[in-house]
């Protein structure tokens, strides 16, 4: 009986240690398990937010070389496309699993990127785009912005906490939750709307570049003291000097002194002692300025404080608060380089926020010679042929290089009522840029 016992606890006692030991080890499998669900999650979400970056490049590209009227440029815009489509179809292969359901939008990545680099061959032999091939890249801009749609909304899903990466459960928790999406139902949407893309012949606002720059405009002036950059961030504010109190010192290309109180954050360059930045902490209350009265009272505040030859560019306003780029104006010629930010509270005027980062970094003495092979006007007919002219100026714009260039901007309205902004250089005739006008609710935009 004994033995009996013995047997019947070494049993148990061996069937305890054994269910331990699986759930133990059913632990760490889940563990690792979740691990790698994790990593493989973190890993599709990146790509997810890559794939509607690319989608947002093609269809931009895609709209520049409808309106791109010389080689050079369609060469550019082309190789845009090429890229970043072959950067998508790496990003759908991320989150799919290479699933053949989403072979449609593969394909449209794949010929889309090798439809543009045919019309680029073309163009840079000399050859036309005929109207059935400008139709076509027309029709693919259109599907790509759709696409890109779709993905930027999965994108904000995802943000937002309401899109899952495995299959889809039944049902959540008994609070009647509602069921989180697969990725690949919620692309279908997408997919949909690449069933009838065309079938093709061929089968297959500047950047300021300011942080690694000198400021032309400061350099060679004296270097002033903290007690003096505090008196002139107080005259620039109009307050008492006793007000604003000593924040922080910051050493780089603009090494400025920076001071605050409860209401203002203010800095001030150590050489020349020029407010660089000021920023009030403020919300604004409900709007009663319209946008043209905003823009006067930032054109007073700027010449006051002795900004006298600047024009006005484009804006945004954000919860009440709009913001206006202006540029250097002289001689009929305006320097979008040398770019001031005035921000202008619409409930009562008051300006909350300057910034004249790019105007201290780039401006200079600059001589336009005249001496070009093009002029305002002769060089209008480069454009291309469907694009209306609204106005036209000279301009000096920002190259990606952190330099400028001088060239010629032609404001125009292309036939489908979109507004572009044309950029050519006046030496070689070619396109130095091209951007499209956004108008929004709440500014006027450039991408």
């Amino acid at each position: 009986m004994k033995k009996s016992r013995r047997r019947t606890v070494r049993i148990v006692s061996f069937l305890v240690a054994t269910i331990v030991a699986l759930v133990a080890l059913s632990a760490v499998s889940t563990a690792k398990y979740m691990k790698t669900q994790r990593l493989l999650n973190a890993s599709r979400e990146r790509a997810l937010t890559e794939l509607g970056t690319h989608l947002d490049a093609i269809s931009l590209n895609l709209d520049k070389c409808l309106y791109a009227g010389t080689s050079p440029m369609i060469a550019n815009v082309s190789t845009e496309v090429w890229r970043a489509s072959t950067a998508a179809k790496t990003n759908l292969s991320e989150i799919t699993d290479g699933e053949a359901e989403l072979s449609a939008i593969y394909k449209f990545l794949s010929q889309v990127g090798e439809y543009t680099m045919t019309i680029n061959e073309k163009s840079a032999a000399g050859q036309k785009i005929t109207k059935a091939e400008t139709e076509n890249l027309q029709k693919l801009s259109e599907y790509a912005e759709k696409l890109s749609g779709e993905v930027n909304y999965l994108i904000s899903e995802e943000q937002n906490g309401g899109l899952d990466f495995e299959y889809v459960k039944s049902t959540l928790a008994e609070d009647g939750q509602n069921t989180k999406l697969y990725l690949g139902e919620e692309l279908d949407d997408a997919k949909q709307t690449m069933t009838d893309y065309p079938t093709l012949i061929y089968d297959g606002p500047f950047s300021d570049n300011i942080e690694t720059k000198k400021s032309k405009l400061i350099e060679n002036l004296p270097e002033i003291s903290k007690e003096e950059a505090q008196k002139k961030a107080a005259m620039f504010l109009d307050i008492a000097e006793t007000d604003l109190y000593f924040l922080s010192e910051c050493q780089s290309n603009l090494s400025c002194y920076s001071f605050y109180n409860a209401d203002v954050t203010v800095s001030v360059t150590k050489k020349g002692g020029i407010v660089s930045y000021m920023l009030y902490s403020r919300f604004a209350d409900e709007s009663t300025l319209t946008h043209d009265e905003a823009i006067e009272k930032a054109k007073l505040f700027l010449n006051q404080r002795g900004y006298k030859n600047v024009k006005e560019s484009y804006y945004a306003v954000i919860d009440g608060i709009m913001t206006i780029n202006f540029a250097f104006y002289e001689n009929g010629i305006t320097y979008y380089t040398d770019l001031i930010k005035v921000s202008v509270a619409l409930d009562n005027g008051e300006i909350t926020a300057f910034d004249s980062t790019g105007y201290l970094m780039n401006h200079t003495n600059r001589e336009e010679n005249g001496k070009y092979k093009y002029t305002l006007k002769s060089a209008e007919k480069l454009l291309n042929a469907s694009l209306k002219v609204k106005s036209s100026k000279k301009v000096f714009i920002p190259t990606d290089f952190g330099t400028e260039i001088f060239a010629f901007e032609y404001h125009c309205v292309a036939a489908d009522n979109q507004e572009i902004l044309v950029y050519i250089d006046p030496t070689t005739g070619t396109e130095a840029e091209i951007l499209v006008l956004l108008y929004m609710d709440n500014g006027v935009l450039t991408k």
